[in-house]
């Protein structure tokens, strides 16, 4: 699209005769027009009052005021920013009028479409959100300068462990490109003859490469975060970073931030074991968890490749020490499996796509993954509660759980570095189930009488459940069944998780350099006050002591690129429901390719199941389309309905771009 448009300024106009009016007058009136029916485009499909549509498009101008540039509206991502958080649709009303077509949004989206600056599948979501989807060649340079990088000022300071010795797994989706995380189980005797297992997180050091101060973490920070939409991703960084020197390939030597632990019988976390380096590993699999699970299940992931049987074990203790405190793992059977679209081109398809939906279930909840004895997992593949939900994965629930503990570990050593060291700790409050006794009541029993597969009472505890809130206090994170818990495991795709790594090796440097102060060991030139968070002082005449007090006065005085670890907040609330209006638009577009090759006369019926009762006077349920894993507002025509009733409903109309899914009683 925005080719297409640049396309309409490089004809080749024949010089007039003299004129008032200049070309540039011309050309400006052209772009004010064009951006202004942009504008009213992006709204078409957009539903809501005055202010929801101020509270929708919020995040741009705060972004704007403390992004990249210092915020600098010459910026030409602040400037785009700009447009659409004013949405001034005057020049394009009137265009519109002009051309005699409808002054609204869906009228300036048609002319849009039919300009061919836009295809009728323009993902509007992704427009109006503000995220910027291409690299200027600025970002572009920087990643390029980035990448031929060779400075470390962890391995300058003698920080950097060499871990290549430990069997590093990977295991990801087949399509992820960018590997961020990777697992170790090291084997070994204690001074008292027993064995013992150290587990092992190797996250990718994106912080090497994006260091505070940087280019390139400016790139990072204008967008906050990768997306992952139906048509692709949107990624965090260009991919010469992301998917190249960041990234944990195998059988090459990458850098990483990596985190030691041993777990004790009961599946809490050694605190005392808990160690935290920067790194150099070599991958030595790539899985995907479909080869993970096959290993596991034919005996391979407890012969040759222990350490992946090791690692569901302990996955498998973790996951029942956390229900047991209170997760929602806990708390329900399942949790309600989820859509997702993956849209391919196919020259074979009337637009050129092809779309594909499969059904993921999180291993992120449901009781069911802890049951039988000693609360290990019960992995069978007829697990799955409704033939459409997809069997539990073994491969998926060791690293979901290794993730989290990664989290938890990351938490308590926060914890216990003292004051002036802070994190972002993501907590959650209990629910109150005795301050809603009634409410509980009925959670209890949709669980005893297991309504609706168990999605029934999945879908009701949502009720209890509190937002999640970061704080510089170390609070519970009740969810999640913890005491503490930072979320670090994916530099490479969120910002948030890249200022922790900053932070923390921002400690461990200070930490060093304190060391060698003390020492009298001279500290490296290369090293600079970005490195540290702060000034280096160090005088020429005084005692060790003084020198190490001094020192670490300084780094707790003036901060040097300061760390903001609720920086981008806005545009990750608003990543999150750009990717669920995405998806949503791609599963109504699936419906209605399925009602295309209906023959004629006949109807698209799914098979539904009631979750629960939302607005009783209107008869409005929350009901769940099996086939399509996705969660509906349904008005009922036939009165009230029961929790877990199966409906068969027909598709009486279906409307991607407004977001309209309407069923009928077949």
């Amino acid at each position: 699209g925005e080719l297409a448009l640049e396309n309409l300024f490089t004809l080749d106009v024949p010089p007039q005769a003299s004129t008032s009016i200049s070309e540039s007058d011309i050309i400006n009136g052209a772009i004010i027009a064009l951006h202004s029916l942009l504008i009213m485009g992006m709204q078409a499909g957009v539903r809501g009052t005055p202010t929801q549509l101020e509270r929708m498009f919020e995040h741009l101008l705060t972004q704007r005021k403390s992004g990249g540039n210092n915020g600098s509206e010459r910026d030409p991502i602040n400037y785009t920013r700009k447009l659409k958080y004013d949405r001034d649709t005057t020049a394009g009303i009137h265009i519109l009028a002009l051309l005699k077509r409808k002054r609204n949004a869906q009228g300036a989206f048609d002319l849009l479409v039919s300009l061919g600056a836009w295809n009728k599948h323009e993902d509007l979501a992704l427009l109006r959100s503000g995220f910027p989807i291409r690299f200027t060649e600025k970002e572009e340079e920087a990643a390029n300068k980035a990448e031929n990088n060779v400075r470390d000022p962890d391995s300058l300071l003698g920080l950097r462990k060499d871990l290549r010795k430990l069997k590093v797994y990977t295991i990801d989706a087949a399509s992820t490109s960018e590997i961020d995380d990777g697992l170790s189980v090291q084997a070994f005797t204690d001074k008292d003859g027993a064995l013992r297992q150290r587990f092992w997180i190797h996250i990718a050091d994106a912080d090497k490469w994006a260091p505070r101060g940087s280019e390139i973490i400016q790139t990072a920070q204008r967008r906050v975060t990768s997306l992952y939409l139906p048509m692709g991703s949107v990624p965090m960084f260009p991919s010469r970073l992301s998917v190249g020197c960041m990234s944990l390939k195998a059988n090459h030597d990458t850098c990483a931030l990596s985190l030691g632990v041993e777990i004790l019988p009961d599946g809490a976390i050694d605190v005392s074991s808990i160690i935290l380096v920067p790194s150099l590993i070599r991958v030595t699999y790539r899985l995907t968890y479909d080869s993970a699970d096959e290993m596991l299940e034919e005996g391979v992931g407890y012969s040759e490749e222990w350490q992946l049987g090791a690692l569901l074990s302990a996955a498998t203790r973790r996951r029942t020490y956390r229900a047991k405190n209170g997760s929602t793992e806990g708390l329900v059977r399942v949790q309600i499996p989820q859509g997702s679209v993956n849209v391919q081109k196919d020259p074979s398809k009337e637009d050129g796509l092809a779309i594909s939906l499969s059904i993921e279930d999180s291993n992120n909840s449901g009781a069911n993954s802890t049951s039988g004895a000693a609360g290990y997992v019960s992995l069978s593949s007829s697990s799955s509660p409704l033939p459409y939900a997809p069997p539990l994965s073994a491969s998926n629930l060791l690293v979901t759980e290794m993730m989290i503990m990664a989290g938890e570990a990351m938490g308590k050593w926060g914890m216990g570095i003292g004051e002036g060291f802070e994190l972002p700790y993501r907590c959650q409050v209990k629910p109150d189930f005795i301050g809603r006794q009634q409410e509980a009541n009925n959670l209890s029993l949709l669980k005893e009488s297991n309504k609706g597969n168990g999605y029934c009472a999945a879908w009701y505890l949502r009720r209890f459940l509190r937002p999640v809130q970061v704080k510089k206090e170390s609070l519970p994170h009740a969810g999640m069944g913890l005491e503490c818990y930072v979320q670090w495991t994916s530099p490479i795709r969120r910002y948030s998780d890249l200022q922790v790594h900053a932070a923390v090796k921002r400690h461990l440097r200070r930490k060093r350099v304190d060391e060698m102060i003390t020492k009298g060991v001279p500290i490296p030139p290369q090293i600079t006050a970005t490195d540290l968070g702060g000034p280096i002082s160090q005088p020429p005449d005084s005692d060790n002591e003084t020198k190490s007090k001094q020192i670490s006065v300084a780094h707790n005085g003036q901060d040097e690129a300061p760390i903001d670890f609720l920086e981008g907040q806005g545009l990750v609330r608003a990543a999150r429901q750009l990717q669920r209006r995405s998806q949503e638009y791609w599963v109504f577009e699936y419906i209605k390719r399925q009602m295309k090759d209906l023959a004629p006369g006949d109807e698209l019926v799914f098979e539904c199941t009631v979750l629960g009762i939302i607005n009783l006077d209107r008869m409005q349920y929350a009901i769940y389309i099996n086939e399509l894993g996705l969660e509906h507002r349904y008005l009922s025509e036939k009165g009230e309905l029961k929790e877990g009733q199966t409906l068969l409903l027909k598709v009486a109309d279906v409307n991607s771009l407004m977001g309209l899914l309407t069923l009928k009683w077949t």
